[in-house]
């Protein structure tokens, strides 16, 4: 595909492009950009060049654990098997440092070409720690991934001491993108004496709820990043107390009263109200954070209906006492009852078959919860 045929492709998907120098252009998502198709990711933050070859990238698109079905699913797979990777989540401004075809050195954030007063503390970082960063002999095959942390780059976790450069990860600019293993950062970061991102050592999980649980009470920090083994998929899971935090400093919506509920295990009101009071929301806020939560228990009783309806289908179907050949007939016998009787449960009904019931909370809490594509 062309450049200009990519720029108009991501302009009609709800990405801006902007020119920015030497011919290159600054691709980033519009701030009402929700939905994401799985070839959009890469989009996130990237840098072309005057030929439509990146020439810079951050990560991709990624998610809060629930909101991208299909993510949840690779990583639900990766904590069972125990290949998944655990890492902190920082709580900074993301730098992403790239050597142009130009030999320059670009240290800039997600939604700018040169970093802003960002890059400037980046670089200053980079001159009294880490100098390599500055040498455009140092992986120019693709971008190195940072997070900035410091007093004066408060989000809403403290950092005390000096401003630093986390790393986080890296990526090949390949086609397609590849984002390193793990495991192949630790010898990276040894040899440019980086500080690499913290990990834990949990072992193999029960799943994704497992995890939130154990980080569902931190109330100091933003979460982990959970990672396949491949490094190709994240996820994150964030403390109840961050995002409380963050909506009390930014701004409350009801996705973010979503969240605060899920990650804080919160079934009732009350517990709605002692949370929020603990983390220090005043009278005033907390009740307009009820009559989110009051949304919320509507739509969370709609969707255990639904996957209480769902759920019924598939015993009566199971109770049957026709043989089948083989799982190819039995799965299309359900297919035709499915879509003979029950065609909008299709989606739904089809991933409970399959006995993915993460998947399937996955699916209800974007659909029905969040409402933001429908039933």
């Amino acid at each position: 595909m062309s450049r200009a045929a990519l720029l108009a492709k991501l302009n009609k998907s709800g990405f801006l492009t902007h020119e920015v120098q030497n011919g290159r252009v600054l691709v980033h998502p519009a701030r009402n950009k929700f939905e994401w198709a799985p070839d959009e990711l890469s989009y996130r933050s990237a840098v072309l060049d005057a030929d439509g070859r990146i020439a810079s990238v951050g990560w991709p698109k990624f998610f809060n654990q629930g909101e991208f079905p299909a993510h949840d699913s690779v990583i639900a797979q990766e904590l069972a098997s125990g290949q998944a990777i655990i890492t902190h989540k920082h709580d900074g401004s993301l730098i992403i440092r790239s050597v142009l075809s130009d030999g320059q050195v670009l240290l800039r954030t997600r939604g700018s070409y040169d970093g802003g007063e960002y890059g400037v503390a980046a670089q200053a970082v980079a001159q009294a720690k880490y100098p390599s960063l500055l040498d455009p002999s140092v992986f120019p095959e693709g971008s190195l991934l940072f997070e900035y942390v410091g007093q004066a780059n408060q989000i809403v976790v403290r950092y005390e001491g000096d401003d630093d450069l986390i790393f986080l990860g890296a990526v090949i600019h390949d086609e397609p993108l590849r984002y390193l293993p793990f495991a192949e950062l630790k010898p990276l970061a040894e040899q440019h004496g980086l500080r690499l991102v913290e990990t834990y050592d949990w072992a193999k999980t029960g799943g994704i709820g497992e995890v939130l649980g154990l980080v569902q009470d931190w109330n100091h920090a933003e979460g982990v990043v959970v990672r396949s083994g491949d490094g190709q998929t994240l996820l994150k899971i964030k403390s109840a107390w961050y995002f409380a935090q963050h909506a009390l400093r930014w701004h409350m919506t009801y996705d973010s009263i979503v969240r605060f509920v899920l990650d804080g295990g919160i079934t009732n009101e009350a517990g709605l109200e002692a949370g929020l009071a603990k983390a220090g929301w005043d009278f005033e806020i907390i009740v307009k954070a009820k009559e989110h939560f009051a949304t919320y228990q509507t739509r969370r009783a709609e969707a255990e209906a639904l996957k209480a309806e769902v759920q019924a289908i598939l015993e009566g179907f199971n109770a049957t006492e026709i043989e089948f050949e083989d799982e190819r007939a039995r799965r299309k016998a359900f297919a035709s009852l499915i879509f003979g009787q029950h065609a909008p449960l299709a989606k739904y009904a089809f991933t409970l078959y399959d006995g993915k019931l993460e998947l399937l909370e996955s699916v209800l809490l974007k659909n029905i919860i969040y409402q933001r594509s429908g039933r």
